[in-house]
């Protein structure tokens, strides 16, 4: 099993989708994946991103200097 880690800094705009898609098309079945993020407006963006993608979002809403950390699990 490996670990994955992605850190999102300010907004999402259209052309970061294809980035995101590819980093998380990289985790493989029964990985981890830890992203932190420091926009609110992300938080549910990121989190449908990782659920449309065979992943089990566990939202830790805890901030660490403003920022949101976001842990997932890859089953398929």
């Amino acid at each position: 099993m490996s670990e994955y880690q992605m850190n999102i800094i300010g907004k999402i705009e259209l052309e970061d989708y294809s980035s995101i898609y590819d980093y998380m098309a990289i985790v493989d079945k029964n990985d981890n994946i830890m992203i932190t993020i420091d926009n609110p407006e992300n938080i549910n963006i990121i989190k449908q991103m990782l659920e449309n993608n065979s992943f089990i979002v566990d939202m830790d809403n805890s901030s660490y200097d403003g920022r949101c950390l976001i842990k997932a699990f890859k089953f398929d």
